[in-house]
């Protein structure tokens, strides 16, 4: 079964849509709203006419009638159908099925021979309206809504004139003409209201994703998935606020990997990159879940950490991190020793905003880096 509406789109759907290669998602999207109605109007009237034609002892009259309707109503289908695939104006599209539907040997025809005012088919006209708000604009549904106004108030003055129109339904299957009349309208409602939902939570979740996206990207690193400085200046100056009101310390790291420009100019900077994602992995997996890792730009990344603020315990974590950052990584035959410098600045001990901290930690880190004169070795393993 879930076959069936893959096929519908393949074969009924996707041919019909503009090729043009500069299409937006949300215009393409449209373009199948509007062939889904067209399509839908066809299978529609086939199905009337073939339930009339086998159904329903349906005077000749009535049946001549059906049937220069439907062959008009294929004829607006089919030119709007081209229209829309080989120009890519879902508008005029629109506009060339609605008019054929409506006026000409459409809608009006059939109210112009069961009744005028008083025929079974006219409430068929406010699909008109609502097709063109949905599916196109409110102006567009405003112009129709006139259109349709002028041309009920021309049907009731010329019945109040004493005008009479030609009826060619009998009176036994008046009553059949009033249900299908008031069907019809019903069916194209609910059918364009429903699509039109189902169209708005789709398009809205995809405008939630993609902002959420965009969210994301904004405050995180491309590479590493990291935070980025901004987003880490924003958790700092917050962590600040939370321990000003409760009273308690926090304490912000300061990484910098060694020797990383060497790594870099030797084997290219696609090494670089796949040392600093491992680099990030590694920072995860010893971190705790309400540390908050950044990679500050380059090769430096920082980390906050909540809630510790004795140096003692501090200085245990820094060399767990160095413990587990100095394992040897792997890339393509070729191993890494890597080594990170990392500095400490504990609040409110070291500072009390957010460039105090980082600037304390950035200086204990250098200091770090200058006595230690540490360096990333690296060697090619046998194949």
């Amino acid at each position: 079964m879930q076959k069936i509406p893959s096929l519908f789109r393949s074969y009924l759907i996707e041919p019909w849509l503009p090729q043009a290669p500069d299409i937006s998602n949300y215009q393409r999207h449209r373009n199948r709203f509007v062939v889904c109605v067209l399509w839908g109007t066809l299978l529609y009237i086939a199905a009337v006419v073939l339930i009339s034609q086998l159904g329903f002892n349906i005077e000749i009259e009535s049946r001549q009638l059906l049937t220069v309707f439907s062959l008009t109503a294929i004829l607006g289908i089919v030119s709007a159908l081209f229209t829309l695939r080989f120009t890519g104006r879902q508008i005029l599209a629109l506009n060339l099925f609605i008019t054929t539907l409506s006026l000409g040997l459409g809608l009006l025809y059939i109210v112009l021979n069961t009744g005028g005012i008083y025929s079974p088919m006219a409430p068929c006209a406010i699909i008109m309206p609502a097709l063109a708000t949905l599916s196109i604009s409110a102006r567009a549904g405003i112009i129709w809504s006139f259109i349709i106004f002028a041309f009920s108030t021309a049907f009731y003055i010329a019945a109040k004139a004493g005008i009479a129109f030609t009826n060619v339904i009998a009176q036994e299957t008046a009553i059949l003409a009033e249900f299908v009349g008031i069907f019809t309208a019903s069916t194209f409602i609910i059918f364009i209201t429903v699509y039109y939902d189902i169209s708005t939570r789709r398009l809205r979740a995809l405008f939630e994703s993609e902002h959420s996206k965009f969210i994301h990207l904004a405050h995180h690193d491309s590479l590493t998935g990291l935070a980025n400085r901004r987003h880490f200046i924003n958790e700092i100056e917050r962590a600040i606020f939370d321990a000003s009101i409760n009273n308690t310390s926090f304490c912000v790291l300061y990484f910098d990997l060694n020797e990383f420009k060497n790594i870099n100019d030797t084997l290219g900077h696609h090494y670089g990159d796949m040392i600093l994602m491992e680099f990030a992995k590694r920072l995860r997996a010893q971190s705790r879940a309400s540390d908050i890792i950044a990679r500050l730009g380059g090769d430096e990344f920082s980390m906050l950490l909540p809630g510790l603020g004795d140096s003692e315990v501090i200085k245990t974590k820094i060399l767990s991190y160095s413990e587990a950052l100095a394992k040897p990584l792997t890339l393509e035959n070729i191993t890494y020793q890597i080594s990170a410098s990392i500095g400490y600045a504990i609040y409110p001990k070291h500072g009390k905003d957010c460039e105090s901290l980082l600037k304390v930690a950035d200086h204990k880190m250098y200091s770090v880096k200058r006595s230690n004169n540490s360096s990333a070795a690296y060697s090619k393993q046998p194949s």
